[in-house]
């Protein structure tokens, strides 16, 4: 995958980061819980998605979200793969299952992942202005 794929993702993220802060900022009613979820989900998918761009820019083959994580720690992509972790099982379970005391997990978990995405974001936008 070339750099400008992978930047073109990176400016896609950014954009998702925008648009889960937003449904975080409204008062937490059912649609606005749902509609924070659903952009918690893609905005994952975002993340994982470039990390992987970015591995494979590094000739590390990281096949799945997992993998991803793992070998995004060891580059110092993201601090705390533990936590990448937990995101990825609450978006695992929210695909599978839904239901209201699951929903206000995974609410809670897209309100810690945008502190995690942040960082992200900024070491990944690092890693293009030195690559």
């Amino acid at each position: 995958m070339t750099k400008e794929k992978s930047q073109s993702i990176l400016e896609d993220l950014k954009k998702a980061f925008l648009r889960l802060r937003e449904a975080l900022d409204l008062p937490k009613t059912q649609i606005s819980r749902d509609a924070t979820i659903q952009r918690f989900e893609f905005t994952f998918e975002l993340s994982w998605k470039l990390m992987q761009t970015i591995l494979k820019d590094n000739s590390i083959e990281a096949y799945g979200p997992k993998n991803a994580i793992r070998e995004s720690a060891k580059l110092s992509l993201i601090d705390d793969p533990s936590k990448w972790f937990e995101f990825l099982e609450a978006r695992n379970q929210i695909a599978h299952t839904y239901n209201d005391k699951l929903a206000d997990d995974v609410y809670n978990k897209a309100n810690e992942f945008i502190m995690y995405l942040q960082v992200y974001l900024a070491k990944a936008e690092e890693y293009f202005r030195e690559g």
